[in-house]
């Protein structure tokens, strides 16, 4: 297989770590070979990943800008498959996915911006006729949360409310003192850490710029079973991930799951994409104009979900999840599918969702419909998951089941 990676940013280039691990996986349909090239306008920084990754065939990098649309056209064109990981794209986005289109080359991206996800969800019928397949979102959240949320949505047989939740925070460094983890986890806990957002915006200036965007005026949610906008980041509620995160609040932010999800999902009522960070304050500053929620949510006063006991010790400090409720066998249900970030993960939480889609494109490249689809619309979630059961073991020397990995809680509500 021959892949074309646009950025060498953060992203990118953790996704192509983690890749090389899936390569190494006793998969069904795994490409024998990738020839890898590094595209990035910076073509030193392209470089200086292209020399760090030793798990391909070959890794070549490449000088590119891809606002010159015709060249990238023409340069795609050469490769099987093409990943986007070039932010802000509500900037790069859809000219990047037209030129890839007009290229006949499939493509696969991590855009995590609602409404970019609808323009780039408008060029279905463009790709169609062009015979390319997209996979957009496909990340972390949105990208593995929303099929999470289609996992649980499956189990009911009528959905009424379908949300997504996320939390970013700082890990513990002290557990992996002395550890080939600890710079890592140091530099995350430096900026997760931070009040004030100047760390954040140094390590990531593009997901400062989209975090911004996002809690910025009013944002589409699904309400009353069609799209409906609200005010962004000034309202939320209380969510239980676990021991170490505990109870969090997380306020509504303009993401693509609400967008896509009742597009595959027959969802009744509602349906919302919350988060939270420690550098909220700054964050509602710079996009809002103050730092504290208009409308702060009121903590529940409730036992607190612990994970299972194979979580135990390993410092979780990120999480997300999805919560489905409606009527399963004549009775009101709620699932919950959660999801952490361990602060001994080498990866596979922020960055292994682009690698499984990279997979999964390639092995069913044959079989997948032509369009533009979010990953729910596309991907088998069964399948997904055995997948990222089985790389996160690997990468990490565990030995969790699905059940521990990603506990499904259920709960009767009347």
């Amino acid at each position: 297989m021959k892949l074309l990676l646009l950025g060498a940013g953060v992203i990118g280039g953790e996704g192509m770590r983690v890749l090389q691990h899936l390569l190494d996986l006793d998969l069904e349909g795994l490409p024998k070979e990738v020839e890898l090239t590094i595209a990035d306008l910076n073509v030193d920084r392209a470089q200086e990943l292209a020399d760090s990754l030793d798990g391909y065939k070959k890794v070549t990098a490449m000088q590119l800008d891809i606002t010159d649309t015709d060249n990238l056209t023409e340069v795609a064109k050469d490769f099987d498959l093409v990943l986007n990981a070039v932010g802000p794209f509500v900037r790069f986005g859809v000219p990047t996915l037209k030129a890839v289109i007009a290229s006949g080359t499939n493509y696969i991206d991590v855009c995590d911006e609602g409404d970019t996800t609808e323009d780039l969800l408008d060029l279905f019928d463009e790709a169609k006729e062009a015979g390319v397949t997209a996979l957009i979102n496909m990340g972390q959240a949105p990208g593995i949360l929303n099929l999470q949320a289609k996992y649980i949505a499956d189990k009911l047989d009528e959905v009424d409310t379908l949300k997504v939740v996320w939390h970013s925070g700082p890990p513990n460094v002290d557990l992996v003192r002395g550890t080939d983890l600890e710079e890592s986890m140091q530099y995350i806990f430096d900026f997760e850490d931070d009040v004030t957002g100047e760390k954040f915006i140094e390590f990531s200036p593009a997901c400062w710029d989209h975090l911004v965007h996002s809690a910025t005026g009013q944002i589409p949610i699904w309400k009353d079973g069609k799209r409906a906008m609200v005010e962004a980041f000034d309202s939320g509620e209380y969510f239980d991930f676990s021991g170490d995160i505990g109870r969090v609040p997380v306020y509504l932010f303009g993401h693509p799951e609400p967008i896509t999800l009742p597009r595959y999902i027959d969802i009744k009522d509602y349906s919302a994409c919350l988060g939270t960070l420690k550098s909220d304050p700054a964050i509602r500053k710079a996009a809002r104009g103050h730092e504290d929620p208009v409308h702060p949510p009121v903590e529940p006063d409730a036992p607190l979900y612990e994970m299972p006991d194979a979580w135990k010790d390993l410092g979780a400090f990120q999480g997300q999840a999805a919560i489905a409720e409606g009527t399963e066998d004549g009775k009101r249900v709620r699932y919950t599918s959660r999801w952490l970030q361990s602060v001994f993960d080498r990866g596979v939480y922020a960055y292994g969702g682009n690698p499984i889609g990279i997979y999964l494109m390639y092995k069913h490249k044959d079989n997948f419909p032509k369009g533009v689809f979010a990953p729910e619309g596309l991907i088998d979630t069964e399948e997904f998951f055995n997948v990222l059961v089985k790389l996160t073991n690997s990468m990490h020397d565990w030995d969790m089941s699905f059940e521990e990995l990603l506990p499904i809680q259920r709960e009767v509500l009347e």
